[in-house]
């Protein structure tokens, strides 16, 4: 099964990398209920998709409007989304002091 999904996806795509496997073991899990890396990972993250979203589209309409968005007001703004909505939860200090810049640099295609 494992080969036929892979074959599936090199057919798909237009560069497929040459290298790419599916393990057995990651697709049993899949199979049974189990959740993506990518899901996984979103679990951890600070912002919602919804809110990652909101803040991508404050910073571009900023940027519109001739302001520019440092560093240090996008860590305000995010700050702020997550004391709203995790309270105590949240760290005192907020997102860390790279966080900002490794935001910009995730979603760089965006911005």
């Amino acid at each position: 099964i494992c080969n036929l999904v892979k074959q599936e996806y090199l057919a798909s795509i237009k560069k497929p990398h040459p290298n790419i496997t599916l393990n057995h073991n990651t697709l049993r899990n899949l199979v049974n209920g189990g959740t993506t890396i990518q899901d996984f990972n979103d679990a951890k993250c600070w912002l919602t998709k919804e809110e990652r979203r909101e803040v991508i589209n404050t910073i571009i309409k900023f940027a519109a409007w001739g302001q520019p968005f440092s560093y240090a007001r996008l860590k305000e703004h995010v700050d702020a989304i997550c004391r709203a909505r995790l309270g105590k939860k949240f760290p005192v200090g907020g997102v860390g002091p790279r966080w900002g810049q490794r935001f910009v640099e995730q979603n760089s295609e965006e911005l």
